[in-house]
């Protein structure tokens, strides 16, 4: 891909994007609310809801005081069984198949919200996130749909401040665990599917910050994460934890998908001195070795700390078509807005 003649994109609707099921089905939000659409954006329908009450709902209908209290829908997955999972700002909701109303499932005791949900059949992972240097930190497993949840392992304390994401490999059949924050905090790790054993491939460098990953059979392709250095796609090769930087780019990365055959990395704008640039973008490959920079937008005037950063946020995508969404948070002109993108 080396033309953005090859791009086409066009505003949907107001919200974040959040999931593409396998037959294009777009799931996006739009505070707690989240609605399913079947016909590429054309319309959209109440498809489930986390419950909200007291003075929060009220203040975050103004889309400062949404971001200032981060009253958003983080992660979102469907199970195969139709079954619902989200991540809110206080616990994981779940929905049973045909109900609308969420009901909360587990509610956060330590640090903050988890970035990332996994689902692995009707397994559901997360990892805590939040600042936990002075304890351990847990990747917590539900077995019963997302309905309960217990800790699935437990790395000790100090070894890592949090976790960035938890997913699964059908390319080798077992999980991997995305750690940071800082030093030798940061790295990427196997984790057996039994839980019972974790072995780091890369770790302590800015190489291997990562938060989202673009998974090809013998290597990840990602953007790296760093606060304080200059970023970079780069890729992993997964047997010996090698990396190779391949392009470097204005502002970290949080978000990766592949819509079908193309893949797509984000880069978000947040106080780095290495990385002065007031943009955001993203980049698309195919082959995971040429990137191309489109859907560029700048941080908008508001803080970024209370604000949020600037970013483009990518739904979980399951599709195989060479089409998907993109959402903006805290950038001019895409704000709150989704975007549907296609690829020639």
């Amino acid at each position: 891909m080396n033309h953005k003649d090859d791009i086409r994109v066009a505003i949907l609707c107001r919200g974040r994007a959040l999931y593409i099921g396998q037959q294009g089905e777009l799931y996006v939000s739009h505070r707690y609310a989240i609605y399913r659409s079947d016909d590429c954006g054309k319309s959209w329908q109440l498809d489930c809801q986390v419950p909200a009450s007291g003075w929060k709902p009220l203040a975050a209908r103004f889309r400062l005081g949404a971001r200032l209290l981060r009253y958003y829908i983080a992660a979102f997955q469907v199970l195969s069984d139709g079954s619902r999972v989200a991540v809110a700002r206080d616990g994981i909701y779940r929905a049973a198949p045909g109900e609308t109303r969420m009901t909360c499932s587990f509610r956060y005791t330590r640090g903050s919200r988890p970035l990332n949900l996994m689902v692995d059949g009707q397994r559901v992972l997360f990892g805590e996130y939040g600042n936990l240097d002075q304890c351990e930190v847990r990747i917590y497993i539900s077995e019963d749909g997302g309905r309960t949840f217990n800790v699935g392992y437990q790395l000790p304390r100090g070894d890592v401040r949090h976790i960035h994401n938890v997913f699964y490999d059908p390319h080798r059949d077992h999980y991997w665990v995305l750690a940071g924050d800082y030093g030798p905090q940061t790295g990427i790790a196997a984790l057996s599917k039994d839980m019972k054993n974790l072995d780091w491939v890369c770790r302590g460098t800015r190489h291997c910050r990562a938060v989202s990953v673009v998974n090809f059979p013998d290597r990840f392709v990602y953007g790296t994460d760093s606060d304080h250095e200059c970023n970079y796609i780069v890729a992993m090769e997964k047997q010996s934890g090698r990396v190779e930087d391949i392009l470097e780019v204005q502002g970290s990365s949080l978000y990766a998908a592949s819509f079908g055959p193309v893949h797509v990395i984000s880069t978000c704008v947040e106080p780095n001195p290495a990385c002065p640039s007031r943009e955001c973008s993203l980049y698309a490959s195919r082959d995971g070795d040429c990137w191309n920079r489109f859907a560029v937008h700048r941080k908008d005037r508001h803080h970024p700390t209370y604000f949020q950063f600037g970013t483009l946020v990518l739904p979980y995508t399951y599709n195989s078509q060479p089409r998907g969404m993109f959402s903006g948070q805290a950038v001019e002109d895409l704000d709150d807005k989704v975007s549907f993108v296609e690829f020639e």
